[in-house]
């Protein structure tokens, strides 16, 4: 059921707000709207009508409509709606019973000479909002799903506005701003979402108070980059570098000087250098340039029109060799990028929602600054390699797994060691002693030490960590020692 709970009804919400504003420019690109209907009753006439279908589709789930009986409903409700669309937006002035507007529009369909008919963009459009509140049934609302869809549907608007700007000289970067919101909040409650069902709480409805944090920390984010965007601009720049002028002025006095300066403390060596060269015996080497220029007049006499002076094979060889190294480079970064997604896999972070103190994001910051600096110490010691991927994906594996044991109860106390913590986690997890024992081993490694992981270890720590995630459900622990507070790996 897509309404069923506060959660999903929020995320539905958002992606559809979002599959339509990617979705407007191009259909304005292509055909421009009815006459007085601007850019954004478009917009709202589509998002309506989007989520009509969704509700119409929600209500037959509701209703248990088995098949094939539901594939006919919905196949009804497909050419009703078009019908409907067709007469209520082509021939509003019609009087009720009068259906000549019928005829008039199936000999439309037929006819392509004008270019694409209303009655043609009116049923394409209509198909296309089916089929997306069709497959909205069966999207999946996780985290990393919902991240896809966002940043896939920007790659879209980026280029919708972008040719949208060019052919029809219309402003589409409203839409942007709009988008990234929608994204935003989207992927923020999804989260929140995955999370909830980690901590075995997905039916509870989402406190108003997470509700409104989300919203200002949306709208904040929003609205602090749509500031920025503002200020850069080619005025904005120049008339910044034009603030700095005296600094410019005093630079150059000051670089005028450094070079008389140089060229002061370099006049003994340059005055020494000019007396060596005059009581040096140039004479063989002018007779060497002689003999030099004597051998260079045949092929200078020679005709070059009719060939390169190279062999061929040779002009052959370089361009192979710069094709492979194009290939070459072009298949290390695939190698790299799909080794950054593959790392990702292994992030099922999970947080609960009771209990938490409304900070307007101000413990985010601080984690994400913790987070950055154990990102800069992983750079530093293993530099831009795959070993500095593998490193972040072993830190990503246990703070998962110290998640998991939290929740178990069984949490890390501030700056305790990960070596005294394995006691808790085997606690935690019976029976997993040698899989924890591995994943603890490799982290204090990367954490602490310089010594990388390779790709069969990484691998085998994967294994480890989902063995230990399929055995969680089945084991029944006795949560021991609440009173603790975990502390973030790699924060000791």
């Amino acid at each position: 059921m897509l309404l069923a709970n506060r959660r999903l009804a929020l995320i539905y919400f958002c992606l559809a707000a979002m599959e339509v504003a990617w979705f407007t420019p191009y259909l304005l690109l292509f055909y421009w709207g009815a006459p007085g209907l601007s850019t954004w009753g478009v917009y709202a006439a589509l998002l309506a009508a989007l989520l009509a279908w969704m509700a119409a589709l929600d209500f037959l789930s509701r209703r248990q409509v088995t098949s094939p009986r539901f594939e006919l409903a919905v196949l009804g409700l497909v050419v009703l709606s078009s019908v409907g669309l067709v007469r209520a937006l082509l021939y509003p002035g019609l009087l009720p019973g009068d259906m000549s507007w019928f005829g008039r529009s199936l000999a439309a369909l037929s006819d392509f000479h004008t270019g694409l008919r209303p009655e043609w963009a009116l049923i394409l459009v209509n198909f296309f909002l089916w089929q997306r509140a069709a497959s909205a049934s069966s999207r999946d609302v996780g985290f990393f799903s919902v991240g896809v869809s966002f940043r896939l549907g920007m790659l879209l608007l980026i280029l919708g506005a972008a040719l949208f700007g060019h052919f029809r000289g219309q402003d589409a970067t409203p839409f942007l701003w709009l988008y990234f919101g929608l994204g935003l909040f989207a992927v923020s409650v999804a989260r929140v979402h995955e999370g909830a069902s980690g901590a075995r709480s997905s039916g509870k409805p989402l406190p108003w108070i997470r509700l409104v944090q989300l919203s200002l920390a949306v709208c904040f984010t929003v609205a602090l980059a749509a500031g920025l965007s503002s200020l850069y601009t080619a005025g904005a720049i120049k008339s910044f570098l034009g603030w700095l002028a005296p600094l410019w002025r005093l630079l150059g006095i000051l670089l005028v000087r450094l070079l008389v300066l140089l060229f002061l403390i370099l006049m003994p060596a340059l005055v020494w250098l000019q007396d060596r060269v005059r009581g040096l015996d140039l004479r063989p080497l002018a007779d060497a340039l002689t003999a030099l220029r004597q051998a260079l007049e045949p092929l200078q006499q020679a005709d070059l029109s009719k060939g390169p002076v190279f062999p061929a094979w040779v002009g052959m060889a370089l361009r192979d060799l710069g094709i492979l190294l194009v290939i070459l480079l072009a298949l290390g970064f695939v190698w790299l990028y799909l080794e950054r997604i593959r790392s990702q896999h292994v992030r099922d972070q999970a947080e609960t929602e009771v209990g938490e103190e409304v900070t307007l994001g101000g413990s985010a910051l601080q984690r994400a600054a913790r987070r950055l600096q154990d990102w800069l110490s992983l750079v530093r010691r293993f530099g831009l390699s795959p070993q500095l991927l593998a490193a972040v994906s072993v830190q990503n594996i246990y703070a998962n797994l110290c998640r998991l044991a939290r929740r178990r109860g069984f949490p890390r106390r501030p700056a305790q060691p990960p070596d005294d913590y394995l006691r808790l986690l085997e606690r935690a997890f019976v029976g997993q002693e040698a899989a924890l024992a591995r994943i603890t081993v490799a982290y204090m490694r990367v954490h602490y030490g310089d010594r990388p992981v390779g790709a069969e270890e990484l691998a085998g720590l994967r294994a480890d960590y989902r063995q230990v995630r399929a055995a969680e459900g089945a084991q029944d622990v006795t949560p021991g020692e609440t009173g603790m507070s975990e502390a973030a790996p790699g924060n000791e």
